[in-house]
């Protein structure tokens, strides 16, 4: 009976994130491009995105339907929650929220890569924020100068 009601909700969450992914993909197709010509456009990211998701919940319907997900821990292992965890990693995106306006985007997310590393379970903060940094400062440029987009830059308007 376990084992039945197992498949069962492997082939429901397969079946929602292949329907979620298909959605994506027809929703992308109706958003405007520019009259221009465009490198990336904004139907980009969303198309991947739904691909993405598309392919994946084949791939876990497929697993579902010949005998189960691989790779899964049993079911009986049971450990509690890590709230410490979870809060730090809320707190994180909260701040992010509050604080991108006020010191921009590259120092926010920094802090934010930083303690989310830390709910992740790492002690190695310089690394984090070396990695943090150099992550934020990529995405900074990749779309404020390859697409066109405005993030917000620091208070010394360099960032």
């Amino acid at each position: 009976m376990k084992k039945n009601l197992s498949m069962r909700g492997e082939l429901l969450v397969s079946l929602g994130l292949l329907a979620l992914g298909l959605y994506i993909l027809l929703q992308a197709r109706d958003i405007a491009g520019a009259q221009a010509y465009e490198q990336l456009g904004p139907r980009l990211f969303p198309l991947l995105i739904g691909a993405g998701m598309a392919v994946c919940g084949a791939g876990l319907l497929w697993q579902g339907l010949s005998g189960g997900w691989r790779g899964m821990p049993p079911q009986d292992v049971y450990r509690r929650p890590d709230w410490f965890a979870f809060g730090l990693i809320g707190t994180a995106l909260v701040l992010h929220m509050a604080l991108i306006g006020l010191i921009g985007f590259v120092f926010a997310t920094t802090l934010m890569f930083m303690l989310v590393a830390r709910g992740f379970g790492s002690y190695r903060w310089r690394r984090d924020a070396a990695i943090g940094a150099t992550v934020s400062l990529l995405a900074f440029y990749l779309f404020t100068r390859a697409l066109g987009l405005n993030l917000p830059a620091s208070p010394l308007g360099i960032l």
